[in-house]
């Protein structure tokens, strides 16, 4: 084996700079888009929630050991299709961290601790709740007086965005969000 020049060591760390500098941001995560109106329409509960607790474990999936990560959160506001008068749910999300080993599930929803979101809801039959549309039916919210709905962070490219429900709620602020879902609801 060779010997390395300076030129050719000197070529080398100067291009690996130039593309960390230079480098656009890929993402591979691509998902069809949903519909406002199909988001609503295929949920069981829509609420504002907030992350109280998680924990990650292992769960057979499909005839395969995954991590899962169920999510006590709080009712905070229910916007639609809450039958229950449940205060607190149990939201399972595919993907976490067991130990030293974890499992990212590209274009899951993520709730975080202590921040509310606007999430569409399925309850499954084990009685969990899911989140609908992986992160197409999570918004988390800002903070301050008027709260608007953002795009879930792992949210990855969706494709024909446009008349998405991401599209029609991100930057939407709560209350007019809230009013559209409950509108599109009651229609079905």
């Amino acid at each position: 084996m060779g010997l390395v020049s300076r030129r050719g060591l000197f070529l080398g760390l100067s291009s690996a700079a130039a593309t960390s500098v230079l480098g656009v941001k890929a993402s591979a995560t691509v998902a069809r888009s949903l519909t406002l109106e199909a988001l609503v329409r295929s949920s069981s509960r829509i609420s504002v929630v907030t992350a109280l607790a998680s924990e990650s474990h292992f769960e057979e999936l499909g005839r395969r050991r995954r991590v899962v990560t169920d999510t006590r959160v709080r009712v905070e506001e229910a916007i639609a299709k809450g039958e229950s008068v449940e205060s607190e749910l149990m939201v399972r999300t595919l993907g976490g961290s067991v130990g030293r080993l974890g499992e990212l599930v590209h274009g899951q929803a993520h709730l975080a601790l202590g921040e509310p979101c606007v999430a569409f809801l399925l309850r499954g039959p084990d009685g969990l709740h899911y989140v609908n549309g992986m992160a197409q039916g999570h918004y988390p919210l800002t903070q301050g007086n008027v709260k608007r709905l953002l795009q879930s962070r792992d949210l990855g490219e969706v494709l024909q965005a446009e008349g998405s429900a991401v599209r029609t709620l991100v930057g939407s602020e709560l209350g007019a969000a809230a009013t559209r879902i409950r509108a599109l609801s009651k229609k079905q």
